[in-house]
């Protein structure tokens, strides 16, 4: 009897690994199959976290042909200098600082995140590489249905984020970007209190728009160590421009 297995060996580098592991994620017709990308931040993308304050909202730079420039070889580097002329931060998965303490690049959860699972055809033949998002691993059923660890998985992202703010790959959030953000929060504070008396359901929602907002206030330990991280990560540009 089929019992629904999750995948235990874990997304593949995209240089391929050796894997004595045959699962391989069944494919439907029309299964829409993530493709390889690249994570790029905006300096102004930025969201609150519970558990980690402020962290960077990342996109993907998809190696689509036909998008942002990419050709049909599927090379990015056309949507990666698109990106960079727009101000955008690449996140290379081959960035040293991405190996956080006691890892090593064999052992990594965010080293190498550019990972895929392999699939197969209904007819058994081989599918295309399914790319996945750091912290994502798929559990199949019996009928051939992928589930994912949603959850599990966004615990994992955010922590990625938290890592990559962490160690300088970007540029600490600015002042004013933070400003922007507090005030759309308190906007959004101020049209539930002009409502909330109108819609009395509504009251659930203004107490976590407000407890939101007063949490995403830094603290001054938070803007200490925030100006001391842009402080760090000027000097090391500094030095890598003038060697």
């Amino acid at each position: 009897m089929k019992k629904t297995h999750t995948l235990s060996t874990g997304a593949l580098r995209r240089a391929p690994v050796a894997s004595i592991d045959p699962d391989l994620l069944p494919l439907r017709p029309r299964t829409n199959v993530p493709c390889q990308f690249i994570f790029v931040h905006y300096e102004s993308a930025w969201e609150y976290d519970a558990e980690h304050g402020w962290i960077p909202r990342l996109s993907k730079l998809l190696a689509k042909p036909g998008v942002n420039g990419v050709g049909k070889d599927g090379n990015l580097q056309p949507a990666i200098n698109g990106a960079t002329a727009k101000g955008g931060t690449i996140i290379r998965d081959d960035d040293r600082r991405l190996l956080r303490e006691g890892e090593d690049v064999d052992s990594a959860v965010f080293y190498g995140y550019g990972r895929y699972y392999r699939t197969v055809n209904r007819n058994g033949s081989q599918g295309p590489h399914w790319y996945a998002e750091p912290g994502a691993v798929p559990s199949v059923t019996p009928s051939g249905r992928i589930l994912w660890n949603h959850d599990e998985q966004s615990r994992i992202f955010a922590a990625f984020r938290a890592h990559i703010r962490d160690t300088g790959i970007i540029q600490p959030m600015h002042p004013l970007t933070l400003a922007e953000h507090l005030d759309a929060q308190g906007a959004k504070v101020e049209r539930l209190k002009a409502t909330v008396a109108m819609n009395p359901h509504l009251a659930g929602k203004l107490t976590e728009a407000t407890e939101l907002l007063e949490a995403m206030q830094p603290t001054e330990q938070e803007v200490e160590a925030d100006t001391k991280a842009a402080r760090k990560v000027t000097r090391s540009r500094r030095s890598r421009s003038d060697g």
